[in-house]
């Protein structure tokens, strides 16, 4: 993880690329109470780098614990309001954040380009 570009942490696999000056986190597997902390750190990781926009790509992601909300409300918290967007094509992923009403404060969104769009650089 300290290159930032991957990680694989059990259940957990963690990418990140960046478009322009929003970087997207692809997350596949698993965000329980075992692998939330790894999640933590990798987009910890990412924040560091002062992203404008961070997307986080859910739509691999096959179980969301609350563990799992509590670090995107914590980036959420770092950024500027509106700067945390995920993607999510599942209930699995979506229902925790609309049940929640953590949705209210984290756009949700069915692709990585519909997330970016109206970023200034971040195209293609």
């Amino acid at each position: 993880m300290a290159s930032g570009d991957g990680q694989d942490a059990g259940d957990l696999e963690v990418s990140v690329r960046w478009r322009g000056p929003a970087a997207v986190v692809t997350v596949g597997g698993e965000i329980d109470l075992v692998t939330a902390p790894e999640l933590g750190e990798f987009v910890g990781g990412v924040l560091e780098r002062e992203p404008g926009v961070l997307v986080v790509d859910l739509r691999a992601v096959d179980f969301l614990s609350s563990s799992g909300l509590q670090v995107l409300a914590g980036a959420h918290r770092q950024l500027d309001a509106g700067a945390l967007r995920v993607v999510s094509t599942s209930s699995i992923t979506s229902r925790p954040f609309t049940t929640t009403g953590l949705d209210e404060w984290i756009s949700l969104f069915p692709s990585v380009d519909q997330a970016l769009a109206g970023v200034a650089g971040a195209g293609g």
